[in-house]
C-alpha cells in the first residue's frame, strides 16, 4: 500500500438517507435480523490518498469499526482516530516504509519523535497526545493482523498480547493539577463575554458540563417556571446526554434555569425550525458550536490577560465541589464519605 500523502474525509451517514436505501442502491442484502447502527452515527471517516483521492482500505475499515462501536454523540472519537492515523501514515511514508512493512522499531521511533515534537514556538507535544497517537497506531495494526492486513508490527503486537508482563509501548502521561480560575478571572471573563456565550459559560461553571454538552443543551429538558416553583432547595435536576452517550443528571441552580428560560423567551434569536430545541442560538439562527464557545472564551481571556481555557471552567467547578464535599464531610452533615466518588458522579468522569 504505497502512499504519498493522506487526508481524512469525514462523512455524516444521515446525509445519505436510510440504511435500506443504501442497501438497495449498492445491491446489498442484509442478513436476517441485522439492524446496523448506521444513520445514528455522527461521523464516519475515510482515509484517502491526496494524489488520486482513492481510499486506503485498511485504515478506513478500522475507522468504520471504531465509529460503529463508539457510544459518543459528537463524532469526536472518529475524528481523533482519523487524525492519529493520518499522522502515523505520514510518518511511516516519510521514513520510507509502508503499512505492510512497518515494524516495532519504527513505532518506537515514532514514539520518540512525538515526545520531542514541537507543535508551536513554545509548546511540545503533550505526553497525553503522544500516548494517544501511539495507542491508536498499535490498535490499528493489531486489528489489521486479524483482518487480512498483516505486518511485522501487527505480528509483534499480537504476540505481545499473550505475554503476562508487557513492557510499556506508550510514554508515561504527566497528570497535571486542575487549573482553578480565581475570582478576578471569573469576573473579568463574564464582564467581556457576549450573549448567549455568557449564559453558556455560566452553565459550564456551575454544572461542570463539557463544551459539547453546553452547545447541545436542549430547551425541552429544562424545568418550566411552574415546575421550578414546586422544587425544594436551590437546585434543579436536568437529565442530559453526556460523554459516551450516557444519560445522567446535572444540577444547575434554579436561578440559572430561570435566567435561561427568560433568555429563550425574550432574547434568543429565532432559530431555523429544525434547531428550535437548542438553547443557545447564534446570529445566523444555527445552534452555537463548540468552536464558537472556545473562540469567545479565548477572546475574553485575552482581554483580561489570562491563559485560561474553556475547559478550566470545568476544573473550577470540580475543585469547588470537592472542597465543599470535604468540608461538609468533616462537619458530618450527611454527605457521602468518599468525596471523590461523589464528584465523579457529578461531572461524569471515569473512576
Amino acid at each position: 500500500m504505497k502512499t504519498n500523502d493522506v487526508r481524512a474525509i469525514h462523512i455524516s451517514p444521515s446525509a445519505f438517507r436510510t440504511w435500506d436505501f443504501i442497501s438497495q442502491f449498492v445491491g446489498l442484502t442484509p442478513a436476517a435480523g441485522m439492524s446496523p447502527r448506521y444513520q445514528t452515527l455522527p461521523s464516519v471517516a475515510v482515509i484517502v490518498n491526496s494524489d488520486d483521492g482513492l481510499p486506503l482500505w485498511a485504515p478506513t475499515l478500522f475507522l468504520a469499526r471504531s465509529a460503529t462501536r463508539s457510544r459518543g454523540v459528537t463524532g469526536d472519537t472518529c475524528r481523533t482516530y482519523a487524525e492519529c492515523l493520518t499522522d502515523w501514515i505520514r510518518f511511516i511514508t516519510t521514513a520510507g516504509s509502508t503499512l505492510e512493512r512497518v515494524n516495532e522499531e519504527l513505532l518506537q521511533r515514532y514514539r520518540t519523535e512525538l515526545r520531542h515534537e514541537r507543535v508551536g514556538p513554545r509548546y511540545k507535544t503533550s505526553s497525553a497526545t503522544a500516548n494517544l497517537r501511539v495507542t491508536v497506531a498499535s490498535k490499528f495494526h493489531l486489528w489489521c493482523q486479524s483482518h487480512g492486513f498483516p505486518s511485522p508490527l501487527g505480528a509483534f503486537l499480537l504476540e505481545r498480547e499473550k505475554e503476562e508482563r508487557k513492557r510499556p509501548l506508550m510514554p508515561g502521561v504527566l497528570h497535571r493539577h486542575p487549573r482553578l480560575l480565581n475570582t478576578d478571572e471569573i469576573k473579568g471573563l463574564f464582564q467581556f463575554a457576549r450573549m448567549p456565550y455568557k449564559l453558556a459559560f455560566r452553565w459550564g461553571l456551575t454544572t461542570g458540563m463539557r463544551r459539547f454538552e453546553v452547545a447541545m443543551l436542549p430547551r425541552s429538558l429544562l424545568p418550566t417556571p411552574e415546575q421550578l416553583e414546586q422544587l425544594d432547595g436551590e437546585f434543579a435536576s436536568v437529565v442530559i446526554r453526556r460523554k459516551g452517550g450516557r444519560e445522567l443528571a446535572i444540577y444547575p441552580p434554579k436561578s440559572l434555569v430561570e435566567e435561561t428560560n427568560w433568555y429563550i423567551t425574550t432574547d434568543r434569536i429565532s432559530p431555523f425550525e429544525e434547531f428550535d430545541d437548542y438553547v443557545f442560538i447564534n446570529r445566523s439562527r444555527f445552534p452555537v458550536s463548540r468552536q464558537a464557545l472556545t473562540k469567545e472564551f479565548r477572546r475574553c481571556a485575552d482581554l483580561i490577560g489570562s491563559a485560561a481555557t474553556l475547559h478550566h471552567l470545568r476544573h473550577t467547578f470540580a475543585v469547588h465541589v470537592l472542597r465543599y464535599l470535604d468540608s461538609a464531610r468533616k462537619g458530618e452533615i450527611g454527605v457521602a464519605k468518599n468525596s471523590l466518588k461523589v464528584l465523579q458522579v457529578l461531572i461524569c468522569t471515569e473512576s
